[in-house]
């Protein structure tokens, strides 16, 4: 027994084997079954368009390739942007389901919500007992006011240049004339004055004003009606209601004073329609409470700012 080597494939076998090379008695055979597989495989890869197809070397070959060609399904055409939405809607239908029903709530919101009217009376109701001014500041020198109140920078009236302005806070105004206490001004529901207190009903106020004199009313500020807005009274703001004021002249041996009370109606709140605030009045076609929002006291013992003579000894 002897080793010889194929002169065609250049492998060694045993020269007693019957079938001599083993290549060469593979290619007479023909392929076998894992070489068939091999080429199932590298034709489906082809009929994938991953593999350039091969060049035909026997007819089983080519019969399986064609073959795989007939059978194999058409390239689907790729999806359009409404198939793209449709699969992911039906993918996660929760999901997109909610996040749809957000703007359509919004916009049920904004059609049902409407005006909101928040609560906000106006002159609010004070807190605790108002604490009353001495009746001896109005006809006292401007330090009696520095001792009790504290001390400020004048400022300049634009309308009395010859008035010093002294401001303790938004609502207390003190005017003096050559150092003496001329006017004060207040629209605190914290303070008061003769029983005179921001915020009371228009027959309290005449009430307390009766003690002093005899009150009348001078010509009232008219303001167009209020509007009317989902069943609300309204005015565009606070400052547009209309006004009455009511004035007093007290004279020896009650004092030397003029005092005068506006009155406006009372707000109950506001009404928030988009970027407004409308001042509410009432409801409905009830009358609104008229209540007293400021309060000014006058001293009438000096000279007034214009030149008039002081009026009492």
């Amino acid at each position: 027994m002897a080793v010889v080597r194929c002169p065609t494939h250049n492998i060694p076998y045993n020269d007693e084997n019957p079938r001599g090379c083993p290549a060469c008695a593979r290619a007479k055979d023909g392929p076998g079954e894992s070489d068939v597989m091999r080429e199932l495989a590298r034709v489906s890869r082809v009929a994938r368009g991953l593999e350039e197809p091969p060049a035909p070397k026997g007819a089983p070959v080519v019969e399986i390739f064609q073959a795989l060609r007939e059978t194999a399904p058409p390239p689907r055409p790729e999806a359009s942007w409404l198939d793209k939405i449709r699969d992911r809607v039906r993918a996660r239908p929760f999901l997109y389901l909610g996040a749809s029903a957000i703007p359509l709530l919004a916009f049920v919101l904004l059609l049902v919500g409407g005006p909101r009217y928040v609560e906000a009376p106006d002159p609010p109701a004070p807190i605790g007992a108002p604490r009353p001014l001495p009746e001896r500041l109005i006809r006292g020198p401007i330090e009696d006011v520095f001792a009790l109140l504290g001390t400020e920078s004048p400022r300049a009236v634009p309308d009395a240049p010859r008035l010093a302005r002294y401001e303790y806070g938004t609502g207390l105004t003190i005017d003096a004339l050559n150092g003496t206490v001329y006017a004060i001004t207040f629209s605190l529901p914290s303070r008061s004055w003769q029983g005179i207190t921001i915020g009371a009903p228009e027959q309290t106020v005449r009430g307390a004003l009766a003690l002093l004199g005899i009150a009348r009313e001078l010509t009232a500020h008219p303001a167009p009606p209020p509007q009317t807005v989902s069943g609300y009274r309204v005015y565009a703001s606070a400052d547009q209601r209309p006004a009455r004021t009511l004035h007093v002249d007290v004279r020896p041996p009650n004092g030397c004073v003029d005092v005068e009370v506006e009155l406006r109606p009372q707000l109950t709140g506001i009404l928030i329609k988009g970027d407004r605030r409308l001042a509410v009045i009432g409801r409905g076609g009830a009358e609104p409470d008229w209540v007293s929002t400021e309060v000014r006291i006058v001293n009438r013992a000096v000279a007034s700012p214009s030149g008039g003579a002081a009026l009492c000894p």
